[in-house]
């Protein structure tokens, strides 16, 4: 039921033995489904969560689909994502929905941020200020802004799909709703 720490498997130190590791884990360990947490997609917010480039979860997933094809196996990863944390906007969720579209990932295993003690996405959170910089992060507060941030992660949905093409326009990011809905 736990996940894994997919970013200490491909540390290039012993990138060899923790890839058999992988190996041995996805043919004779996994019951269908990997939980890993990239937690976001965004440089910038994964910065701050002080998680790897988003680029390792890509490497995984090859790697995960390869072992796949080989064993014959029909397993799936699950990825864990968080919105709302400090640093996070709706342009950023909304490339989120554009990567795990592309990816055919599920966005099952979802939360809005929780301020935990002693991190310093709490610190961010309550005091606005990234405390290495000095300079102000963009917090989202509000219930409305949760909310908003949250639809993107069903932007399949169709309760939501009128709701952000209309937000996408409005920030300027056709794009990305041509990405998403097509037309």
């Amino acid at each position: 039921g736990s996940g894994i720490r997919y970013d200490l498997i491909f540390d290039k130190k012993n990138e060899k033995i923790n890839q058999v590791y992988l190996s041995e884990l996805i043919r004779y360990h996994v019951s269908g489904r990997l939980k890993v947490a990239p937690e976001h997609t965004s440089e910038e917010v994964l910065k701050l969560m002080r998680k790897p480039d988003f680029k390792l979860f890509f490497k995984l997933v090859d790697f995960f689909e390869n072992m796949n094809k080989k064993h014959h196996l029909n397993q799936q990863i699950i990825p864990y994502f968080i919105s709302s944390h400090p640093g996070c906007k709706n342009a950023d969720m909304a490339e989120l929905a554009v990567t795990t579209k592309q990816l055919n990932v599920s966005t099952e295993q979802v939360q809005d941020f929780t301020p935990t003690p002693m991190t310093l996405s709490s610190v961010i959170y309550y005091t606005g200020i990234n405390p290495y910089t000095g300079k102000p992060v963009h917090v989202p507060r509000t219930q409305e802004e949760k909310l908003s941030q949250r639809k993107y992660f069903f932007w399949s949905q169709k309760e939501n799909r009128d709701k952000i093409k209309k937000e996408l326009y409005k920030m300027g990011r056709p794009d990305i709703a041509q990405k998403l809905y097509g037309k």
